[in-house]
């Protein structure tokens, strides 16, 4: 395996090898670990962004969107155990203001 240096400033380094010991493990598998978890994250992450953009384009797209207040009325009417009709949903240009 690949050898790869970290230079730590002395704070970190005192936390890591307490945090090890807390664990019972070494300094070099804690980071391994932590490393691995940040890593992990950070392609989440990215796979969320990405998702979220592609909807995004999708809705500019012609995509339909439900409006914000309407939803809101509409979930606040069943948690009331209400009969509410769910709202509609329309393309997004359908939201957009008309110059005054």
């Amino acid at each position: 395996m690949p050898n790869l240096s970290v230079k730590l400033d002395e704070d970190t380094r005192q936390r890591l090898l307490r945090q090890a010991d807390r664990q019972g493990v070494s300094a070099h598998a804690l980071m391994v670990r932590a490393i691995g978890a940040e890593l992990d994250r950070a392609e989440a992450q990215g796979a969320f962004m990405a998702r979220a953009l592609a909807a995004r384009e999708r809705v500019e797209a012609g995509g339909e969107v439900l409006d914000g207040a309407e939803f809101a009325a509409y979930l606040r009417g069943r948690v009331r155990g209400e009969a509410v009709e769910r709202p509609t949903a329309r393309e997004l240009l359908a939201f957009r203001k008309s110059p005054a």
